[in-house]
């Protein structure tokens, strides 16, 4: 899932009421992702060849790392 994809959902959630292990599991698939992009950033930059996709990359991760950046600025509020 992309990174733009994974925020839409992001935000979808948020509207119907995010709770913390749904924030977890979003979490980590973005994490997953950014890893992902970036072994494949540094393939591309090792091999010197296609600079669209190596920008294309950079800005999926520039992307996923906000992303990151909102979750962790969740708050959890205890309900009982």
């Amino acid at each position: 899932m992309s990174c733009k994809s994974m925020h839409h959902r992001f935000e979808e959630e948020k509207r119907k009421g995010l709770d913390f292990e749904k924030a977890i599991e979003m979490y980590r698939d973005v994490e997953g992702s950014i890893r992902a992009h970036k072994i494949e950033l540094q393939e591309l930059q090792h091999a010197k060849q296609e600079p669209e996709e190596i920008s294309h990359l950079q800005e999926h991760i520039t992307e996923g790392e906000k992303l990151l950046q909102e979750i962790k600025t969740l708050r959890v509020h205890y309900q009982s």
